[in-house]
């Protein structure tokens, strides 16, 4: 009896590679083009002389981290299930009844796949790899000398590193080819949403994530020009962002705080107030709550909600300041990187969108304007914190349904 898969349907821009693809592949995709689905269609092959799952050769499957190797082990189990005869879970390692097999790995620790030998591997957002160079020279290349095993290295661009390297030997080796799949190619994500994204988004950023370009971050997150200066006009609810640090070392990081609120006819974001500090416990909270007294003093009494990251010891604070005052107090846990977390306001920066307090710090801005290398990420901090949490604009809302903040 025999066994059959349904592999999904490539879409135009999947089959428009696939066709033209050579021994080592370097495709550089959007975000949601596809790239997991197309991975797995190139290991299990199909056509005359490939080297893949069908013709019965074993494949290696690599990952960055545990995390993204997750994704193609789940979607590779339900797709290969009516071939499986033999599963792995501990391993990550699939045996079919066409003879071949399939192991992934994680390129976070040392030599993987010493002693493999592989007819095609898939490098999984391979832009991604901590040193990517070594891990491919000393670990990956020579699992694919037995069987002269092909290769597809394929991921979102971060930069010029080692897989833009990659990406450039097409234009100097016969045996290498390099494809260019930018998100709009997959006809399954909606127009609209992606038009949502690129104003959501800084320009450089919706380059890199989703039409799959090399960007330079270096330097021009936020640029001076971006700046401007103003106060709200209306009454809106005002947000305090707090980034907590104790300690009292000069080279410590700072507990910070940023107020902001957002004119929610218009969407306009006013950073009303800023400060950091170094201090123990006690005086944290006490700064904190001193500092929302003085917000709210400043602009017409205004109700204030307190945002505290809430991680280890943060949490005590935030039960600390809901025992000793009337404010409105919430814990949020951080669920990305620091940068990632900032973007979203960034691009309200790029959009002038954004206005200063005539009061701030000298160093709030400095802080901002050094992204994505400055000294401290405390107020940065504190401003996703605080932006996270502002209402949405009344456009938004509506937009949403009803909402009650």
């Amino acid at each position: 009896m025999k066994r059959v898969i349904e592999l999904p349907e490539l879409h135009p821009g999947q089959r428009r590679i696939r066709r033209a693809m050579k021994r080592f592949n370097v495709a550089r995709m959007g975000r949601r083009w596809g790239k997991t689905t197309f991975g797995l269609d190139y290991l299990v092959g199909g056509e005359e002389g490939e080297r893949g799952l069908a013709a019965g050769f074993p494949c290696g499957w690599f990952a960055p981290t545990h995390k993204v190797l997750a994704d193609g082990w789940r979607e590779s189990k339900a797709i290969l299930s009516p071939i499986i005869v033999a599963k792995e879970e501990r391993d990550h390692r699939l045996e079919l009844a066409t003879g071949g097999s399939l192991e992934f790995w994680t390129l976070d620790i040392d030599d993987p796949a010493r002693g493999r030998k592989y007819g095609r591997i898939f490098v999984d957002e391979a832009a991604q790899v901590r040193n990517l160079k070594d891990k491919w020279e000393q670990a990956i290349r020579p699992t694919l000398t037995d069987y002269r095993g092909e290769a597809l290295f394929g991921s979102t661009p971060k930069g010029k590193n080692f897989f833009h390297e990659l990406d450039q030997r097409s234009l100097t080796r016969e045996n290498w080819a390099s494809f260019h799949a930018p998100s709009h190619e997959n006809p399954h994500l909606p127009a609209d949403e992606l038009e949502e994204a690129r104003g959501d988004l800084p320009e450089l950023v919706y380059r890199q994530e989703y039409l799959g370009e090399y960007v330079d971050f270096a330097g021009v997150v936020v640029r001076p020009e971006f700046l401007q200066h103003g106060l709200p006009e209306g009454e809106f609810p005002i947000v305090i962002g707090v980034d907590l640090a104790i300690s009292l070392k000069d080279e410590a990081a700072y507990t910070a705080m940023v107020a902001m609120c957002r004119d929610r006819p218009l969407g306009r974001v006013f950073i009303l107030g800023a400060l950091r500090f170094r201090a123990t416990f006690n005086t944290i909270v006490e700064q904190i709550i001193a500092f929302a007294a003085s917000i709210s003093a400043e602009f017409g009494g205004r109700a204030v909600t307190v945002l505290v990251e809430e991680v280890q010891f943060q949490a005590a604070v935030v039960q600390e300041l809901l025992r000793r005052s009337k404010l409105i107090v919430r814990g949020v846990r951080p669920d990305k990187d620091k940068l990632t977390r900032f973007l979203p306001l960034a691009a309200r920066y790029e959009q002038r969108m954004v206005y200063h307090a005539p009061t701030l710090p000298a160093y709030f801005a400095q802080e901002i304007l050094a992204l994505p290398v400055p000294d401290f990420w405390d107020q940065i901090d504190a401003s996703s914190i605080a932006y996270a949490g502002l209402p949405a604009s009344t456009a938004a809302v509506a937009s949403a349904g009803r909402r009650t903040f």
